[in-house]
């Protein structure tokens, strides 16, 4: 529960029991895990979770009957800004409520959040003093978040006419970034692909890979993450004049980045230290897990 004082009865910590989510993979149940490594954009994803509740502590805690709540869920994307929402699910009488949810790929893209709560269905104005009587009032909620990973490392991929801009007209991609570190990290970094490079925008799409586009597709992993590495490094000291960041902001992702990732400088280096630096980051790149891993 959020640590907030509502104008109205709520159930003590455990009288709604949150089970974990569940996700579907392949045809194998898996327990969601925080991030999804490899999701190919546009594939959709089905998640189940159960919600219990105390039949005999709900009433006395809340005033309200079993039959008067249900379990409503919704998601987000934090990179396309889109908001669905699942048909409610109802309590059984021994307080049990299952989800079941398919959400549609193509409306997803970055940090996904699960949104589960435990809501008033039915309005009334006969209640007790202190009893939640508006419809849609929030007993309990759970928030769980998923990072979406796809080829490009969580960025949203964009195809465009380098010939037609500022950039190279041979490279093959480039990375737009952001120095407001409360900015949305995933509304203002994204990955552009030169169409030019025809080879990399057949591995960027989606479907099955050969080995020579997943050998692509590392490459760029690996260019990006040494990318968003080396400007972390550059704005080490204001990352570190606060704690903590808004969550997904660029100041969070890049903190969260550079404490995974830590290198044994503590700024950018000279001429002199360039190859040991480019060497540092190599290695912290694939100790992120990105690019490609020894075999």
């Amino acid at each position: 529960m959020p640590a907030d004082v509502r104008p109205y009865l709520i159930p003590r910590p455990g009288t709604v029991a949150w089970e974990p989510w569940f996700l579907l993979d392949a045809e194998e149940w898996i327990p969601m895990p925080d991030a999804i490594d490899g999701w190919d954009p546009g594939t959709n994803l089905r998640a189940v979770r159960r919600v219990r509740i105390d039949v005999a502590r709900f009433p006395q805690e809340t005033g309200l009957a079993l039959a008067d709540v249900a379990v409503t869920v919704s998601w987000t994307s934090s990179t396309t800004d889109m908001t669905e929402a699942a048909p409610t699910a109802w309590f059984d009488p021994n307080g049990t409520a299952l989800i079941d949810v398919t959400l549609v790929g193509e409306r997803l893209s970055g940090v996904l959040s699960l949104r589960s709560t435990v809501s008033l269905t039915s309005a009334s104005t006969g209640r007790g003093a202190g009893v939640a009587t508006v419809l849609g009032s929030v007993l309990s909620e759970h928030v769980q978040r998923v990072v979406l990973e796809s080829a490009s490392s969580m960025f949203p991929v964009h195809e465009i006419d380098f010939s037609h801009t500022r950039l190279s007209p041979t490279a093959s991609w480039h990375l737009e970034t952001s120095t407001d570190l409360t900015a949305p990290f995933y509304g203002t970094f994204r990955v552009l692909i030169n169409k030019s490079d025809r080879e990399l925008r057949t591995a960027v799409a989606r479907g099955a890979k050969d080995r020579r586009q997943h050998a692509l597709l590392d490459e760029l992993q690996a260019g990006v993450a040494a990318l968003l590495l080396e400007l972390a490094l550059h704005l080490r000291t204001e990352l570190a004049e606060r704690e903590e960041w808004p969550p997904d902001s660029v100041g969070d992702v890049l903190a969260r980045t550079l404490a995974a990732s830590p290198l044994h400088l503590s700024a950018p280096p000279g001429a002199a230290e360039l190859a040991e630096f480019k060497t540092q980051i190599s290695g912290a790149v694939r100790n992120l897990g990105r690019g490609r891993i020894f075999q």
